[in-house]
């Protein structure tokens, strides 16, 4: 059975992580490598031969290698897999970790999206508390849409961004910590388009 990416389901676990997350300012040093300055207009559909793909990845060693800054002190899930499905890796607090900024989780989950697909309504998101559409140059260029779901407090917050691109879905779960960089909705993308870009 095909795997459904669910950023509800990864949202509520990094809350429960967030809740327990040390104290001290969040950072804010969301690594960026460029790439917002592309036109942000009207989505354009890119042709529906040609979408994105996971053909690329085919274990969470790359994925990993992407994701470095934000999971330094966490340790991979056994249940990491790339297979015909998608790709689920996620790293989380190693057993015994007394470091409350290690006291956390990261999650990558993409699946492929048939070709021709409609792309996804965002219009209630910007509504919801926690919510926001984000304008990122490559994704609107590409004829795509990303939004993020923030829950947290002052001092550590977990964000589930969603980014769909034709021929790919992706959910990231992340946040921000005392201590470690902010993996929020920008930094999300600049994930996914590291991987399928």
């Amino acid at each position: 059975m095909r795997r459904i990416i669910q950023a509800t389901g990864v949202t509520l676990t990094l809350l429960l992580v967030a809740g327990c997350a040390g104290a001290g300012p969040a950072t804010s040093t969301t690594p960026k490598t460029g790439g917002t300055d592309a036109p942000t207009g009207s989505t354009s559909q890119l042709p529906t031969d040609t979408p994105f793909s996971l053909d690329g990845i085919t274990s969470c060693a790359q994925v990993e290698a992407v994701v470095t800054p934000y999971i330094t002190g966490l340790v991979p899930n056994e249940a990491n897999t790339v297979d015909e499905w998608g790709v689920s890796c996620s790293w989380e607090t190693a057993e015994g970790e007394l470091n409350p900024d290690n006291i956390r989780a990261v999650s990558v989950q993409l699946a492929p999206v048939e070709a021709g697909s409609e792309t996804p309504d965002t219009s209630l998101i910007a509504d919801m508390d926690g919510g926001e559409v984000l304008e990122h140059g490559w994704v609107t260029s590409n004829g795509g849409v990303a939004f993020s779901l923030s829950l947290g407090t002052a001092v550590a917050g977990a964000i589930a961004t969603t980014v769909w691109v034709p021929g790919v879905e992706a959910t990231v779960g992340g946040g921000q910590w005392a201590g470690a960089p902010a993996l929020d909705g920008e930094a999300a993308v600049e994930v996914v388009r590291s991987l399928i870009g």
